[in-house]
């Protein structure tokens, strides 16, 4: 897989008649980097991709993913309150988008209404990876290796899972987000109700 990124980020530069040198120039890459990625014998990181993406003015996604053959058809919408609702722990967790078929994440809008640690149900934790946008409210995020952080509406955070966390909503308002996690590659969390 990585020499066909690498093909894509060789055809691209091409393609502008960019030079490895004038990429190295441009993206703080070194010529050596850059030509190991060509060659498909160093792997693309995500950084390096928005770096690269970004010199040569093309989409980041065209050299992350790959289109799957039969799938670039899918969708799904849900309508505004018609998501699966989930109870629990003073927050409301509405799954979003549940239909669409061999994901790679889960969406949920959440309200949350816990004022204090204990009323969250304490600390919990799961495989991958888990994104937030605060929607309104404020959002006081604890994790076992940071010291609490504050979200206001507008600010978003993506951390790993396998950290505990827990979550209060400071003031009088519930906190009402969206948020992603994403689905190991066993499955479903336990729980996801999809």
């Amino acid at each position: 897989m990585q020499g066909n990124v690498g093909s894509k980020i060789r055809d691209a530069r091409k393609e502008q008649n960019i030079t490895l040198r004038d990429l190295s120039e441009r993206s703080g890459l070194s010529v050596s980097q850059l030509s190991k990625l060509e060659n498909g014998k160093a792997r693309l990181t995500v950084d390096v991709a928005l770096m690269i993406a970004g010199v040569l003015h093309v989409p980041v996604a065209s050299f992350l993913f790959s289109p799957k053959p039969g799938m670039q058809a899918r969708r799904s919408i849900t309508r505004a309150g018609s998501g699966i609702l989930h109870q629990g722990n003073a927050m409301e967790f509405e799954v979003l988008c549940s239909d669409f078929r061999d994901k790679t994440n889960i969406f949920w809008r959440v309200t949350l209404r816990a004022k204090s640690f204990e009323e969250n149900g304490g600390w919990r934790s799961h495989s991958g990876e888990e994104f937030i946008h605060v929607l309104s409210g404020s959002l006081e995020l604890h994790t076992i290796h940071y010291d609490p952080t504050v979200l206001l509406p507008g600010d978003s955070i993506l951390f790993d899972g396998e950290m505990q966390h827990a979550y209060i909503a400071l003031g009088d308002e519930p906190v009402v987000m969206l948020m992603s996690n994403t689905v190991p590659r066993d499955g479903l969390p336990a729980g996801a109700g999809i």
